[in-house]
């Protein structure tokens, strides 16, 4: 789009924006939601504001449940390339007022917590005090540790609870939480640990992984890897009645040819995604599991997605991550919005066996933008 076409698109969603507001002003659709709305519609990207998620995946009497998921929020806690503290607010609070509507189930964080590890202390107080809210309502939540978590970069602390995210979501915080199943090691340390939660009369296990990528020689610690594979292998097998989700951080890449780190609206499934050194390693281990059926993971910017099957046990797998994207016109850093509070949530419906994944961003108002192209709303078999 040429810049004199932006120019006329502005002006036309001023004059729009004008007459919307005095036509229905109970309506508050606030200038950003209908300037980035027309603007996304205007370069083709299928992406639409609603009052509500829809009922996409469900129809009336289905048994379903809804896991929502955070990906990377890094630049929210550090406010840094565009995003901003009221960014995550708007996605904890749309999830805590809508855990009825949605039967929001459990809440899964995949990792990035924090941009600067232990560098900054601020940004973890940042992440505590808006995710501490989930708690308010009894909602049942887990966190990956990411790569931007650890320091240095990239390096696990191998079980040290000398760390921020141990001090605020270690095992002392969440002992007492009825969802809290456990951690590797003895101390304080949940960077490798697991959830137990039941939705729609169903028992679920989420276990956690800690960022530990093979690819990064310089940080890339194989005895711990070999520790945690065990650990996990062991949990899987004693919840072996349980379905079970792995999250990890860096599980995929994205999709060859995918412009979803950048622009919303435009990609669909036709290229799978590749797994990451680290994804392979749990991948190669929960093959064995018959119970595991998603894995999720974040890091690299993008949307993706990938389905294995390992002599008729079907794994899916999801990327999600929003942290690179821009707004219009899409021209480099100064159009960074740091992710731009994008969400996911995730509808296991007991009575289409389907899953479901909706892709959207909350804001204050009550407005929820969506993205309804094909990598951000599909529907696939949920154990096939």
């Amino acid at each position: 789009m040429s810049l004199l076409i932006l120019k006329k698109t502005l002006s036309l969603v001023e004059g729009f924006r004008e007459k919307l507001m005095n036509f229905n002003k109970s309506v508050m659709l606030g200038k950003w939601t209908v300037t980035v709305c027309l603007l996304l519609i205007s370069f083709g990207c299928k992406t639409k504001s609603y009052t509500t998620t829809s009922t996409y995946g469900v129809s009336p009497g289905d048994e379903y449940f809804s896991i929502a998921v955070l990906p990377d929020t890094q630049y929210y806690t550090a406010t840094k390339h565009g995003g901003t503290m009221e960014m995550f607010e708007q996605q904890i609070q749309w999830i805590r007022d809508n855990r009825k509507a949605q039967n929001i189930a459990y809440v899964i964080h995949l990792g990035d917590i924090s941009d600067h590890g232990e560098a900054k202390p601020q940004e973890w107080v940042n992440a505590s005090s808006v995710l501490y809210k989930l708690e308010k309502d009894n909602i049942p939540y887990g966190l990956a540790v990411g790569n931007h978590d650890e320091t240095p970069n990239s390096k696990p602390a191998n079980g040290s609870p000398n760390t921020s995210y141990t001090k605020y979501f270690g095992k002392s915080h969440f002992k007492d939480k009825p969802w809290y199943g456990g951690a590797m090691g003895n101390n304080d340390n949940s960077d490798n640990h697991f959830d137990l939660f039941s939705a729609n009369g169903d028992n679920y296990i989420a276990v956690y992984f800690a960022y530990n990528d093979p690819a990064k020689k310089d940080t890339y610690n194989a005895t711990y890897e070999k520790q945690v594979m065990h650990w996990a292998d062991s949990i899987l097998t004693v919840y072996d009645s349980r379905k079970a989700i792995l999250v990890t951080h860096g599980l995929l890449k994205r999709p060859k040819g995918s412009t979803s780190n950048i622009k919303p609206g435009e990609g669909d499934n036709s290229v799978p995604s590749e797994f990451t050194a680290q994804g392979k390693v749990i991948y190669n281990m929960a093959k064995y599991h018959n119970n595991v059926f998603l894995m999720l993971g974040g890091h690299i910017s993008g949307e993706g997605f990938r389905r294995d099957d390992y002599n008729g046990h079907v794994i899916k797998s999801y990327l999600t991550d929003y942290q690179s994207r821009q707004n219009p016109p899409y021209s480099g850093e100064k159009d960074r919005n740091g992710g731009n509070g994008t969400m996911r949530l995730m509808k296991i419906n007991k009575t289409k066996q389907t899953l479901s994944v909706t892709t959207f961003i909350p804001r204050a108002n009550g407005m929820v933008i969506k993205e309804e192209d094909g990598d951000s709303q599909f529907t696939e078999p949920l154990f096939k």
